[in-house]
């Protein structure tokens, strides 16, 4: 493992975990199928993991400091940490070969997992547990893949064949996972992308309003909610506001450089194109309000072969460049870690050094945290899925003054 003073050794054990990858013992496989860890056997994003394991794979991995890691299990790995338990301390353990690195946790099941709603169906299939967020899919299939303009490094919705989700078993899933007390601090609502409608994603749009005003009877007012989504219009973006009851939206780039961005994501590109989907996250601002619209990268996909960059210097210069502008218009842009998947366009392919990532994870943290942005909605407790938005744990001050109502630092 890479070691950095400037950054949380757990933020760098995350990092190395995901780039390694992480393999699971008998022994503790075995202890992951008792009631209190056992997960589902389906993905609502219809991932496919890869993996011939027979036994029901977990949650993601906590760390001591609660730091998230979801790992892709079952997936071939070339030097991967071991995730083995001890009955005798009745403890898990990361193992990097013989030596023990540290103690870990898994996220315990969900309460709801298990159950099924009134017409049948698996709440398991509708909804996604991750740290504090509550994570729903309302199409389980991505119309890109239809006519191969998926995104060329997706591996979701690469296996599924059903497509909308019944509305009330969503209502259903959510009402029962609520019971479950101070388990989830968020719900997330996406999909696979569905551009049919009179005009582009119209019906997609319609769906969101919907599941969302249905969800919204169980809260008074407005509650802890984010949408990822396309880059809508702003008048769409505006009626998803006053018609519901959410507090953020995500529409994510994911390829920061443009020519990148139109190789890479065809779909994307097709049905909305680059200038139009930063300025309608731009637009999306003046709805939401700065520090409640997000954006992400996936991080290593645009150093991947044949079209990416030919150095880590011109990717970071990239991203960072990328980073500030959307910081500038009070967007904050955060970082996920690409893995390459066999179902993805792109293949299994190496990924770019581990030094690249913890060089932008400080990076993109450093950005916002000079512009006074604070990532509440996608923070460690909640998604758990960016590394950068991890180091806000370690702030201690902000360039925003908090007597303003406009700070959102915690």
């Amino acid at each position: 493992m890479v070691n950095d003073l400037s950054v949380s050794p757990f933020v760098l054990l995350k990092l190395s975990m995901i780039w390694h990858g992480v393999v699971l013992t008998e022994r503790a496989l075995d202890r992951l199928q008792a009631p209190d860890y056992c997960f589902g056997k389906w993905e609502p994003f219809g991932l496919t993991n890869g993996s011939h394991v027979k036994k029901v794979l977990p949650g993601a991995i906590l760390l001591r400091d609660a730091t998230f890691v979801h790992i892709n299990y079952g997936e071939p790995f070339t030097d991967p940490f071991t995730a083995d338990f001890d009955p005798e301390t009745g403890c898990f353990l990361l193992m990097e070969k013989d030596h023990v690195i540290d103690e870990i946790d898994f996220v315990p099941r969900p309460s709801f997992y298990g159950k099924v709603t009134s017409k049948g169906t698996p709440m398991e299939t509708v909804a996604l547990a991750r740290a504090q967020k509550l994570i729903l899919s309302a199409f389980q299939k991505c119309l890109f893949w239809k006519n191969g303009e998926q995104c060329h490094y997706c591996a979701f919705f690469s296996q599924t064949k059903t497509a909308e989700v019944d509305e009330e078993d969503i209502f259903e899933t959510v009402q029962e996972a609520l019971k479950e007390p101070g388990r989830y601090s968020q719900i997330y609502l996406s999909g696979g992308s569905d551009f049919r409608g009179d005009y582009p994603f119209e019906e997609e749009i319609q769906r969101y309003i919907r599941i969302f005003r249905s969800i919204s009877t169980l809260f008074q007012g407005r509650f802890h909610s984010q949408l990822m989504a396309p880059a809508y219009k702003k008048e769409d973006v505006k009626k998803i506001y006053e018609e519901t009851g959410i507090t953020s939206y995500c529409p994510n780039i994911e390829i920061m450089d443009k020519t990148l961005f139109q190789r890479l994501c065809p779909g994307k590109e097709k049905w909305i194109g680059y200038d139009t989907w930063i300025r309608r996250t731009l637009d999306a601002v003046d709805v939401f309000g700065e520090g409640n619209v997000y954006t992400q990268i996936v991080a290593g996909a645009e150093l991947a072969r044949p079209y990416g960059f030919q150095s880590i210097d011109d990717a970071l210069r990239s991203n960072f460049k990328g980073c500030e502008f959307f910081a500038k218009n009070g967007v904050i842009c955060l970082s996920t870690i690409w893995r390459p998947h066999r179902y993805a366009k792109l293949g299994f392919q190496p990924m770019p050094p581990l030094d690249y990532y913890i060089r932008l994870t400080k990076g993109f943290h450093e950005i916002r945290k000079s512009y006074g942005l604070v990532a509440v909605d996608d923070n460690y407790k909640l998604c758990g899925n960016h590394p950068d938005s991890d180091l806000e744990r370690l702030d201690f001050s902000c360039k925003t003054d908090c007597r303003q109502k406009t700070c959102r630092k915690l």
